[in-house]
């Protein structure tokens, strides 16, 4: 039996952000049915779910954005219902505010610079939820008069648990991310594990790990390094603070000053490495810094569950799409 109270949302969701989701989980506000789109029979399996759960508002997660709509278009013949739905899509990190220069960009302009973006020009979504938050107003502009709104990252519970018991952790330093065949990445890994072999502290690098794999080498770390490309905020500072490990990043920007304090709740580097050292030892040979570090981390990443990003940013919105208060 469905909620009235909840607002009842069907997800499309692209087979590899099954283990993502970007917000797209019940609540106490929202009563979410997901799809994962894959297999032979999409109409069938989709037209299924559409009928079992009637839903209020349609989100689609992930690349196959025309694909849905058209499949979506398709249905709408025989479920005629489904035509008044409004569509909901979500714009990951797209980063666009400090590559854009001078006057306002057009939106084909910004469609050039980032194909998350391009993916929200689709005229037949109502809503956008934008990651970036230093994005929000430029987004707004450009895909006026639609509506537009903030909507940070978050992580599922059922994954990366705050409330897991801490556990004797053996490594000291953990680089727990792809190569990708860049330079500064592989600087980053050699320089950290140089200085940790004459420091004596334990040192890990592990590749291409995420969701359960990656929760298990985090909750066995003291401290995780990262490499941002762009400055944009990374998920996995929320999956890594929220299990008690400290995360040390080169500077981050697009707004990290809304969602977590630097220097209370995790830590930066300098970008030539100059400092790392120094960040690490003030860390790793001072117990009572890394134990107020991950307590604090752990208690700002509380904030930003699925299910409380669910109700605290996208459930406003979508009454808003609705004309409910």
């Amino acid at each position: 039996m469905t909620d009235p109270s909840k607002i009842r949302v069907l997800a499309m969701v692209y087979p590899i952000e099954r283990h993502v989701g970007h917000w797209a989980m019940s609540s106490q506000s929202i009563e979410l049915t997901r799809v994962i789109m894959e297999g032979e029979n999409l109409p069938d399996l989709l037209s299924s779910a559409v009928r079992a759960c009637r839903p209020e508002i349609v989100a689609i997660i992930g690349k196959s954005v025309k694909q849905y709509h058209d499949l979506l278009d398709d249905l709408s013949n025989d479920i005629t219902h489904l035509k008044e739905v409004p569509r909901v899509y979500r714009c990951q990190n797209t980063v666009l505010a400090q590559r854009v220069y001078g006057a306002d960009p057009t939106r084909e302009s910004l469609a050039k610079l980032d194909h998350w973006f391009a993916f929200a020009c689709d005229e037949r979504f109502s809503l956008i939820l934008v990651q970036t938050l230093t994005d929000v107003d430029l987004i707004q502009r450009a895909l006026a008069p639609k509506l537009v709104v903030a909507c940070p990252y978050g992580y599922d519970t059922a994954v990366f648990d705050p409330d897991l018991p801490d556990i004797e952790r053996p490594i000291d330093v953990g680089c727990y991310f792809s190569l990708r065949d860049d330079p500064r990445r592989l600087r980053l890994v050699d320089h950290a594990q140089s200085i940790c072999a004459r420091r004596g502290w334990s040192f890990r690098f592990v590749s291409g790990k995420y969701w359960h794999d990656y929760a298990n080498l985090i909750h066995s770390t003291k401290l995780c390094l990262h490499f941002s490309d762009r400055q944009e905020i990374p998920f996995r500072l929320y999956e890594t603070t929220c299990l008690g490990t400290v995360f040390l990043t080169d500077p981050l920007g697009c707004g990290i000053e809304n969602l977590f304090s630097e220097g209370q709740e995790y830590l930066t580097y300098r970008p030539d490495l100059s400092n790392l050292e120094d960040v690490l030892e003030s860390v790793l040979v001072n117990p009572g810094r890394w134990r107020s570090l991950s307590s604090n981390g752990r208690a700002r990443a509380r904030e930003y569950t699925w299910a409380s990003i669910a109700d605290r940013y996208v459930a406003p919105a979508l009454k808003q799409v609705l004309g409910r208060k």
